[in-house]
This record gives structure tokens, C-alpha cells and sequence, in this order.
């Protein structure tokens, strides 16, 4: 690259072009290991907090997982945001487009069926999650459980929560790697991507308000949410700015077509993060939460809320495999549906229903 990358080019095409370089020695070094590191991007993928990681979490400890909700709530919304703000390429597309190679020197970098996310590039939505989700849950475990675990030492509690520490550290650098691998991001867009996860997740896990709800809160954040990207979507294109310009690149770029994903963009996202919120605040409100809240805890119980929780969520991910993608209204209006109802019968319905179940017997 030492003959592209001069000093007339500017800051962002020097980040492009570094982010290449790495881009193409990390593939080329780790290929042996190329199913792990793409498989990685699977397991971070943005879908799996709403289906598997809060109903697992809110089994586990109500509060806890309602924190880890309203954590993935808030990083689709502003990461949808921003990525408006920031226009950035994604490196699958920007390496076919540029100019700064000739049709001898544009690198040949390998793609893959998660590579094709249709979304601006910056920041990265997959490091927002994962460090805004597993902050929130790496807190609440040590508070929760560790911090409070009496038959160990404080010494072995230290060590304990330093591990947990340093797996949460490991999976974020293991995700940067993978992003960059898989050619979805360029090496800024991930440190951005860090930063606003941090900020996110600082949030979600300090405000005592967001596990507080009432109806009429519940329904004003939704709206909030809603209002605000429909308001910057329309605002964009009154400035003759094209909110989905990236799609047509993600078509042309991607190795088949079927590869971009529809909930990777903004609509479906719009649905997701909208619903959620509404469903998660009806649920916090919900009188049957509250009862169990107020009935002691059992181990039985939290496994049975734990494994069925997870359950809900993987049969919700086939349900929503299964919705109409050729009829888009039909698709958000399903997809906004589910995403109501799973919230609310994982953080309300489902507790109260296996309290009654376990007394009931």
C-alpha cells in the first residue's frame, strides 16, 4: 500500500486503506481458524440479545435482564442514529468501489454470508451490543451474585469477578477480530463501536428509572423511539440525502443476493427496537411482575423461567424467519407484533405463570 497511501489522501481513506491491510493479513493468517472467527459474528450477532441472551438473563434475575433489554434497545436506536449520521462505507463494498486501486492491485479478500449486512458501516452495531450487553450482565452477575456469595472469601470473590473481567475483555477483542475478518467493518468503526457500547452500557446499568415503569411511561418511550428515527429518516431526505443508499451497494457487492439480510435494515430495525421497548414496559408495569417480585426466590423456579425463557425466544426467532420478506408492510407488522409480545410474556406473563404452577402444586 505504500504507493496509494500518500499525504494527500485524506484521514478516512489512510484509516480504509490500513484497515485493508489488516483485513488481508488476518485472513491470510488465520484461515487455519477461519470457521471459528466467522462463527463469532453468528454468536455476536445483534438478534441473539432479544432472543436468547434476555430471556435466559431475565430467568435469571428480573431486574438483570430487564437492564440487559433496555441496554440492546438503546444500542439499535442510537447505533441506527448514528450510522445515518456517519455515512460509512463497509469494507466488502468500499474495496469494489474505490478509486484509489487499479484492477491489478484492489485486493481479492474473501466474504462471507454474514458479511453482507446492508447498514452504513459507522459505528459497529455488532461491538455497541456486545459491549453495552455483556457490561451490563458482567455488572449485575458480580453485584448480584458473587459480591453476595458468603461461603467464599473476598479474596476468591476478587479473583472470580477479575476472570469474569477478563472473558468480557477476551469476547470484545474476539469480535473485533471477527468484524474485521468478515470485512463488515473498518478498524475505526469498531473503536467507535467500543466507545458507544461503554456509554450505552454504563447508562442502562446506572439508571434506576428504566426498570420503573408505568403504562403510560412505556407507551411515551416507544413513541419517543419511533418518532425520533422517522423524524431523522424524513429530515435526511427532505436534504435530498438517501437513508438507504447503502443497499444498492450491499446488493451489488455481496456474492449472492439473498446474503442481505432485511433485518439488517432500518425499517425492520425501526420495528424491533420500537416494540421491544413497548412490550418491555408494559411488562415492567404489569401487576403480575410485581407479585413475583415480591414472592421469595427458588432455585427450581429460576431454572424452569431460565430454560423456558430460552425456548420462547428460539420458537420467536422461527416465527420470525417465517414471516413474508416479499410483503414488506405485512413483515413490520408482524415482526412489530412479536416484538411486543415476546418482552412482555418473558419479563410478566412467564414468571407469574410458573409461580402459579409451582404453589399451584
Amino acid at each position: 500500500m505504500a504507493e496509494i497511501v500518500t499525504e494527500a489522501l485524506s484521514v478516512s481513506d489512510k484509516w480504509h486503506l490500513r484497515s485493508v491491510d489488516l483485513i488481508s493479513t488476518l485472513q491470510h493468517h488465520l484461515k487455519p481458524y477461519e470457521s471459528w472467527v466467522v462463527q463469532a459474528s453468528v454468536l455476536g450477532d445483534n438478534r441473539e440479545a432479544f432472543t436468547f441472551f434476555f430471556p435466559l438473563l431475565a430467568g435469571l434475575h428480573n431486574e438483570l435482564g430487564a437492564r440487559t433489554l433496555w441496554a440492546a434497545i438503546l444500542v439499535e436506536w442510537s447505533n441506527l442514529l448514528l450510522k445515518w449520521m456517519f455515512v460509512g462505507d463497509r469494507p466488502y463494498w468500499w474495496i469494489g468501489e474505490t478509486s484509489l486501486y487499479t484492477d491489478e492491485t484492489r485486493p481479492q479478500l474473501r466474504k462471507f454470508p454474514n458479511t453482507c449486512e446492508a447498514g452504513p458501516g459507522t459505528p459497529s452495531g455488532h461491538l455497541m451490543m456486545n459491549v453495552a450487553m455483556f457490561y451490563v450482565i458482567t455488572r449485575g452477575i458480580s453485584s448480584e451474585f458473587i459480591w453476595k456469595w458468603k461461603s467464599i472469601s473476598n479474596c476468591k470473590k476478587t479473583v472470580v469477578v477479575a476472570s469474569l473481567y477478563f472473558i468480557y475483555f477476551l469476547w470484545i477483542g474476539v469480535i473485533c477480530v471477527s468484524r474485521l475478518y468478515i470485512q463488515a467493518h473498518f478498524i475505526h468503526q469498531n473503536i467507535l463501536g467500543i466507545f458507544m457500547g461503554l456509554l450505552v452500557g454504563n447508562f442502562a446499568w446506572n439508571s434506576p428509572g428504566i426498570v420503573r415503569y408505568s403504562k403510560l411511561k412505556a407507551v411515551l418511550t416507544a413513541a419517543f423511539l419511533i418518532t425520533s428515527a422517522v423524524s431523522i429518516y424524513m429530515l435526511l431526505l427532505s436534504k435530498g440525502m438517501d437513508p438507504l443508499w447503502t443497499l444498492p451497494l450491499a446488493l451489488k457487492h455481496c456474492a449472492r443476493v439473498e446474503y442481505v439480510r432485511i433485518d439488517t435494515q432500518p425499517f425492520f430495525l425501526m420495528t424491533r427496537f420500537t416494540g421491544t421497548a413497548l412490550g418491555l414496559g408494559l411488562g415492567l408495569s404489569s401487576e403480575k411482575r410485581l407479585i413475583v417480585l415480591n414472592s421469595p426466590r427458588n432455585i427450581i423456579r429460576t431454572i424452569l423461567t431460565m430454560k423456558a425463557g430460552v425456548i420462547l425466544g428460539r420458537v420467536a426467532s422461527l416465527i420470525q424467519a417465517s414471516f413474508p420478506a416479499d410483503d414488506l408492510v405485512l413483515f413490520l407488522i408482524l415482526s412489530l407484533s412479536l416484538s411486543i409480545a415476546l418482552p412482555f410474556i418473558i419479563i410478566a406473563l412467564l414468571p407469574h405463570f410458573l409461580l402459579t404452577m409451582y404453589y399451584g402444586s
